[in-house]
């Protein structure tokens, strides 16, 4: 009788879990509630604020009309209809003025009214923030100096960290520079490890803004930690499809006077400054004001990318250019 008595307690309390445990079912059968309707959402109204932020200041004015023409037949088709927030509007409308245009820099991004301006992208902590993006710096067989870094950082600390990498390197026959992953960043960096090759004063590129005359030119105007490379020291930048920006701008005006040669595949065509402009008080346009021109061939490479002088696939440009430098030591 008392294990009877047991086995009946026993299968009461199993009862009770059960019930007490959510059913999948009943869950699975509500479908999921749609993201809250944003009431100051106008997209009508954003859809032209954003359009008139683009045609007074986006750098290529042909371009202008015709995305303005195509954005607006979208919405006219009810392409937006279904954005609810003022983070599906960004998205939604910011990738496609991207893609009709073709410029891989523009965007729309969400602003914090009390948070300052900035075209710089938010970075999760990674291989694009650590070290300032350089990954990797050593010597490879016949003393060949190796660099690796992921972005130009735009902190102005990046500067020692590049000098660092640098006098660490000023001792090879020769120098590889893997650019492979590196999506871009800021010109100022570029510049400065550029002293590392050029004299001073040397002109390394013009920036021309819109349909004005005036243009800047940037010169070498910093100290580098060593000059060994401005000597005849061979040189090799790696190169891919997401190679970008400013690491397109760093690539292209070594290959253009003639220091360096590229290895491995067309880079992206990014090939504009870029800056913000507010289009609301909650909503920027990051968005392209300028365009660097190189100084000795005066080429600019948007949508265009740069062309390798020896075209390998990405992941083999590093045994390429190993290759390379090894054939010149025999």
């Amino acid at each position: 009788m008392k294990q009877l008595l047991t086995h009946l307690l026993c299968i009461l309390i199993l009862l009770l879990i059960l019930l007490l445990l959510p059913n999948p079912t009943s869950a699975s059968s509500h479908p999921q509630q749609p993201a809250p309707v944003d009431s100051s959402i106008n997209v009508t109204s954003l859809v032209a604020q954003t359009l008139d932020v683009f045609e007074q200041h986006y750098i290529d004015q042909t371009a202008t009309q015709s995305v303005i023409n195509a954005v607006n037949e979208r919405l006219d088709n009810g392409r937006y209809n279904n954005i609810n927030t003022l983070s599906e509007f960004a998205e939604t409308v910011g990738r496609d003025i991207r893609n009709i245009s073709g410029d891989l820099h523009l965007s729309l991004m969400v602003q914090d009214p009390e948070a300052p301006l900035t075209h710089i992208l938010p970075t999760a902590p990674g291989r694009l923030t650590y070290n300032h993006a350089f990954e990797q710096v050593k010597y490879l067989y016949g003393n060949l100096g190796y660099l690796k870094f992921n972005k130009f950082h735009p902190d102005e600390d990046a500067l020692n960290t590049a000098d660092i990498a640098m006098q660490f390197l000023q001792h090879a026959d020769g120098l590889i520079i893997d650019l492979r992953d590196t999506i871009g960043g800021s010109p100022y960096l570029v510049q400065h490890m550029l002293s590392y090759f050029f004299a001073p004063e040397t002109p390394l590129w013009s920036i021309e803004y819109g349909d004005t005359l005036a243009t800047d030119v940037i010169t070498i105007d910093t100290q580098p930690a060593h000059k060994h490379f401005r000597q005849n020291t061979p040189l090799w930048i790696l190169t891919s499809s997401t190679t970008a920006s400013a690491s397109e701008l760093f690539a292209g005006v070594l290959q253009a006077q003639g220091k360096a040669t590229l290895v491995g595949s067309k880079t992206a065509g990014a090939g504009y400054y870029v800056g913000v402009r507010p289009i609301t008080d909650t909503l920027t346009f990051r968005i392209s004001l300028a365009k660097p021109v190189l100084a000795t061939s005066n080429f600019n490479w948007e949508q265009v990318g740069l062309n390798p002088d020896i075209p390998v696939d990405a992941v083999d440009a590093l045994d390429a250019a190993f290759s390379l430098a090894q054939s010149i030591k025999r």
